[in-house]
This record gives C-alpha cells, sequence and structure tokens, in this order.
C-alpha cells in the first residue's frame, strides 16, 4: 500500500508539473526535469512494492488446480498497454487516471486482499474453504473486540490480515501431526503384531 500511495504521489507530481508546462507557467526546462525526476521516482516506488504483486500474489492466492490460469491472467492484465494513445489524447490530463487508479490500490488492498504472508498454501485454501466473506480488512485477531466476538459466536474463522501466522492454523497443523504419528505408531504396532503373530504360526 505504501507502494501505490508513493506513485500516486509520483503522477500527481508529474500531472502538475506538465500542466504548468502545457500552459505556459514557468520554465518549461525546470518542470520538464521535475516531471523527468518523479518519473524516476515512480519507477522506483513501483519497483519496490507493486511491481511484484502480478507475478507473486496469483501463485499464493489462487488454489492448486487454478495457480496457472490466475497467474496467466494477472500476465495477460498486466501487459495492457495504453499509454501512448492516452497521451496523444489526453495530455496532461492522462496522468490523473494514473494517479487515481494507484491510490485506489490503497483502499482496495486494505479492504479485499488477504495476507499471504507467513502462510503456507494449504493455509490460503483453508481461508477460502471457511466461506469468509469478500471484505477482510476487519478479520483481523485483536481487531474490534465487539466484532471478534460476534465471529467467535457465529463460528466465522478470524486472522485474514494480520502479519504472523494465525494461530488457528498453527493448531490444525499440530492436530494433523499428532494424528500422524498416533497413525504411524498404530500402524507400527500392528506391523509388528503380525510379524509376532506369523512368527508363532510358523513355530
Amino acid at each position: 500500500m505504501s507502494s501505490s500511495l508513493a506513485c500516486s504521489i509520483c503522477f500527481i507530481a508529474i500531472t502538475i508539473s506538465l500542466s504548468l508546462s502545457e500552459n505556459g507557467h514557468g520554465d518549461k526546462y525546470k518542470l520538464g526535469i521535475v516531471a523527468v525526476s518523479f518519473f524516476f521516482a515512480f519507477f522506483a516506488s513501483f519497483g519496490m512494492g507493486v511491481l511484484g504483486v502480478p507475478w507473486l500474489y496469483p501463485t499464493e492466492i489462487n488454489a492448486l488446480e487454478m495457480r496457472t490460469k490466475g497467474a496467466s491472467l494477472a500476465m495477460a492484465t498486466n501487459w495492457i498497454m495504453i499509454t501512448l494513445p492516452g497521451i496523444e489524447n489526453l495530455g496532461w490530463r492522462f496522468w490523473i487516471i494514473w494517479a487515481v487508479i494507484c491510490f485506489s490500490f490503497i483502499p482496495i488492498t486494505y479492504l479485499f486482499y488477504p495476507e499471504t504472508a507467513n502462510r503456507t498454501l494449504e493455509d490460503i485454501d483453508r481461508y477460502f474453504e471457511a466461506n469468509r466473506g469478500i471484505i477482510v480488512a476487519f478479520n483481523k485477531s485483536k481487531a474490534f473486540p465487539v466484532l471478534i466476538k460476534y465471529l467467535y459466536a457465529n463460528s466465522i474463522p478470524l486472522a485474514a490480515t494480520q502479519l504472523s501466522r494465525p494461530d488457528e492454523y498453527i493448531r490444525m497443523d499440530e492436530e494433523i501431526s499428532q494424528r500422524d504419528t498416533v497413525e504411524k505408531s498404530s500402524a507400527s504396532t500392528s506391523m509388528r503384531n503380525r510379524q509376532s503373530e506369523e512368527k508363532i504360526s510358523q513355530a
């Protein structure tokens, strides 16, 4: 989200400098330097944050059977080019569109995108299997006690956006590990019993 904010600020600065330049306000050369400088700042901000999203997030958020399709769709939309026609037809106003788009990523990301850091792919599957709502912003373990009480009362799992791995997923893995240990121990015991019975029958 910080990357989106930085990109939006860069486009606002570019819009202002190009607008002043085209309307004859100020030194065009200096305003051009300002615009170019903010283009470089944009690419730095974009590269440090938003750039990796189409490559990384779809592979983490999609289920196994949809992972390749989701990544392909993300790549296809990532390469849509409208820059040259936009500049030719709108001039400096074209950059307002990108400023708005970049800024809109902040609430969209906060409200609708589940956190994937410190999660296994199985955790993501568990999250969607729980049939949670579309808005994930308030689905935190420590946010809004009244809301949390309501969610627990209605058996709605929590922790969609917290950075650390949710305790519920850790408990699930521990339970699975314990069951596997019990099953392996039981299978080993059964095998030893069968071997003992075979030895007795052979004797």
